[in-house]
């Protein structure tokens, strides 16, 4: 009865319905069949998921370990139990896998073939679904699995006799803390890695609903927390005086950039056909070229064609019948060409670095004359501005923006050195709309703190770092529990809208199941129920934590 009572009355109402949803998907073919296209079900998920808990079973055993006896936990009793229990676990699984006893190699097959470009590796079976390894890539995959199994085994059994041995010397103390912290982070990035990147084969779909939760959630709460910070810092004698002077060094490379050597170019040749025009001219140029837009063209429209040098343009409007035109360098242009247009423009190089930091002048200049009149620092001002201004745009939109054209400037930016996948653009996307929300939050709990105890902790000499560290955040923290649980539910809900950028998460898999079944109900049906199971599940997690803070403050 203590238990039920713990309970929150939702989820006593859907346990009591449990019975009847797993009646429903056991017994309804269609049932059975979304709810695995919708989790991600994959073939061999029985032992997929086997070798996934005893994966991250070791790295947890190992963590814990090496964790308890950094903190020297081994005065009580049930400490001492605890430890023993994690060396018995975390050695018998390392054995039985350094042996081969624990087959993981189709777990490992699985993780190695969805972390390679199936299209450009060599390693994948081509034309096959699921992703699988080649028999030489398998053979490969698992003498490279054996041989770091086997050596991580060692070492941690060496690192593990080194810190008992040493307890007697003490000037081996702090080598063997040395070599316990690094057992400790090498089995919290392997937990990590198993269940946060690592491909779930045996639960795909819903692993990257709970991952891209989970990354988003934490990311907002850094980002909230900044401009939670921003917006309280203090404006000193020559704030605005180093504000003004940085707006003026952002003109100033503005100008210096906005005067570099402009790119003459020219439209030679005749409207009859298609336009041979350089891959890399301007867009605004292009656009003026298609839709006639430029003088002397009578707003006619006229196809483009792309192509990669003057010498190639000039060659296709030659042998090409189709194309007749060319917009290539002035200095290229044919003695006897027939000029149609000539224009210049400033070249990519130098365009965008004079818009961005015109921009950053002239927003900088903005901040500094509200900073004077509201008598506030002007990163705070930014600050607020950014979080009125995200607060007011659907999520949708800045998925879509952060996904399509912020992402595609940033790749063309970087020459493609940045290519960020989907699921990191959603993920961007998401952290940002929901850190204006955390800021508020975070604002809230601040202000909720007696600025008494602050004004005693400046007295004692805190500085200003040590009093938001000790006294001000853990009693915001405590405070803000409820409402940031309630931003990650509501998050993990919008975590639907990243089947917008194709991302298979729990939404995407829906759609495409209810797209190649053509069942009206039960993809959606399935959708939302498991959306409600996982909802309810983080609630009731959620209220554990502010029972636990709640018994902590008493």
């Amino acid at each position: 009865m203590n238990v039920l009572r713990t309970l929150r009355p939702s989820n006593v109402i859907l346990i009591a319905a449990m019975p009847f949803i797993i009646y429903l998907f056991v017994s309804t073919n269609n049932y059975k069949r979304s709810i695995f296209a919708i989790v991600g079900i994959g073939e061999n998920a029985s032992t997929l998921f086997a070798s996934f808990l005893c994966a991250l079973a070791v790295f947890c055993a190992g963590f814990w370990l090496a964790y308890s006896l950094l903190k020297n936990s081994e005065k009580s009793k049930a400490s001492q139990l605890g430890q023993h229990a994690a060396l018995i676990v975390y050695f018998t699984l390392l054995a039985l896998i350094a042996t081969n006893a624990v087959d993981l190699s189709i777990f490992v097959d699985s993780i190695v073939a969805n972390s390679v470009d199936p299209y450009s590796s060599d390693l994948i079976q081509k034309a096959v679904r699921p992703r699988q390894l080649t028999p030489e890539a398998q053979n490969l995959v698992l003498g490279i699995f054996s041989k770091t199994a086997f050596i991580y085994l060692i070492a941690s059994l060496g690192i593990l006799l080194f810190h008992y041995l040493s307890k007697s010397k003490q000037a081996f103390v702090s080598i063997s803390r040395y070599t316990l912290a690094l057992l400790l982070l090498t089995n919290l990035l392997g937990a990590f890695y198993i269940l946060f990147v690592a491909h779930a084969g045996f639960a795909a779909g819903l692993m990257v609903t709970l991952r891209a939760a989970f990354f988003a959630y934490f990311a907002s709460m850094v980002l909230g927390l900044i401009w939670a910070g921003l917006q309280s810092l203090e404006k000193k004698k020559h704030t605005n005086l180093f504000y003004a002077v940085a707006a003026l060094i952002f003109f100033g490379l503005c100008t210096f950039f906005a005067m570099q050597l402009q790119h003459s170019y020219s439209l030679i040749g005749t409207l009859e056909g298609r336009v041979a025009i350089i891959k890399g001219t301007p867009q605004s140029i292009t656009d003026q070229i298609r839709f006639g837009e430029y003088d002397g063209a009578g707003h006619t429209s006229i196809d483009i064609r792309s192509v990669k040098d003057p010498s190639h343009a000039l060659l296709t409007v030659e042998k090409n019948k189709r194309v007749s035109a060319a917009f290539i360098p002035t200095e290229a242009v044919p003695r006897n060409a027939n000029l149609l247009w000539q224009t210049s423009f400033l070249p990519d190089e130098s365009k965008y670095p004079a818009i961005t930091f015109g921009v950053l002048g002239f927003f900088t200049t903005l901040l500094v004359i509200c900073s004077v009149f509201r008598n506030e620092h002007p990163l705070a001002i930014a600050a607020e501005f950014f979080i009125d201004t995200v607060r007011g745009i659907p999520m949708l939109v800045i998925i879509l923006y952060v996904g399509l054209p912020l992402s595609g400037a940033l790749k063309s930016a970087s020459d493609g050195m940045i290519n960020l996948s989907n699921m990191t653009r959603g993920i961007v996307a998401i952290s940002i709309g929901y850190s204006a929300y955390m800021a508020e939050i975070f604002r809230a709990g601040i202000l909720a703190v007696p600025k008494g105890q602050i004004e005693a902790a400046r007295s004692l000499g805190l500085s200003r770092w040590k009093v938001a560290r000790f006294v001000v955040l853990p009693q915001a923290l405590s405070i803000v529990i409820p409402p940031l649980g309630n931003e990650f539910i509501a998050m993990l809900k919008d975590t639907s809208l990243l089947s917008i950028l194709s991302v298979r998460d729990v939404t995407q898999r829906m759609r495409e199941f209810q797209a190649s079944s053509f069942l009206p109900f039960a993809p959606f049906n399935s959708a939302a129920i498991l959306y409600v199971v996982l909802t309810l599940g983080a609630a009731s997690i959620i209220k554990s934590i502010e029972r636990r803070y709640e018994r902590k403050s008493h």
